[in-house]
This record gives structure tokens, sequence and C-alpha cells, in this order.
């Protein structure tokens, strides 16, 4: 009678140790996707801002802007934190807002970092300035939140 017990009390813990590793190894998987849909935002981003950067060369920095906003937002981020996204889609609003001084200069050409020079000299300087650091502070909070 005792062998019966002791075969089900086997079998109930082999059955639990199973469950766990099952678990476990979902767990894993699921961090492992996170942390590769972290890793393809970075890269799609890093594409997309250079795209930005250049496409004010031939567009205007407003356009280039809604560009790149628009990439990020179109980006899957169905595996990322959640926290990750939202940065990102902070940092996207962030550049959207960028507008408000860009939109000021819509026949200036060049590469990005030149047109910030030249508008950090202009009349704008306080605005482009304060609208520069919300991009910064945004992209902070993407880091932040990428778990990297």
């Amino acid at each position: 009678m005792i062998k019966p017990i002791i075969l089900f009390l086997t079998l109930l813990l082999l059955g639990c140790i199973s469950s766990s590793k099952k678990e476990n190894t979902s767990h894993s998987i699921m961090e492992e996707k996170s942390i590769n849909c972290v890793k393809q935002i970075f890269k799609k981003d890093s594409i997309f801002g250079d795209l930005r950067n250049h496409d004010s060369e031939r567009v205007s920095l407003s356009e280039a802007i809604n560009n790149y906003s628009n990439n990020l937002k179109s980006l899957d981020y169905s595996y990322c934190p959640d926290e990750f996204e939202l940065a990102f889609q902070k940092h996207a609003e962030a550049w959207l807002d960028f507008r408000k001084v860009s939109d000021k200069y819509p026949l200036l050409r060049g590469e990005l970092h030149d047109i910030f020079s030249k508008i950090e000299k202009s009349k704008d300087s306080t605005e482009f300035k304060s609208s520069l650091k919300q991009i910064l502070e945004t992209w902070k909070l993407v880091e932040k939140n990428s778990n990297q």
C-alpha cells in the first residue's frame, strides 16, 4: 500500500519541477524578446536619426523631424518594456515640439547639426536651447528605461 503513495508523490513532485522549469524557460524567453526588442529599436532609431540629420539638406528641418517622429511611432514595440516604449514616444513628441523653432526656418538647409549651430546664434536661441534640452532629457529617459 505504501508503494502507490510513494509513486504518486514522486510523480507529483516531478510534475511540479517540470512545471517550474517551463515557467523559468518562458520567463527567460520573454526577457530575451524584451532585450532584442530594445536593441532593434535602438538600431532603427540610429538609422532614422542618421536620415533625419541628412534629410534637412534637401527638405525643411520640420519635415525631417516629422519623418523621424513618424518613423519612431511606426516601430513595433510589442516585446519592449512599457516604460521604454513610453519614453520613446515622449522623445518623439519632444522632437515634434521642436518644430515650434524649426518652423521659423523653412528655407534653412544643411546637416542637422549645422542648422542647429545657426539657430543657436539666432534671435530664437533661448527657445532653441529649451527645446533641445527637452529632447536630450527625453533621450536620457529612453536610455534609463532600456534596461541595458
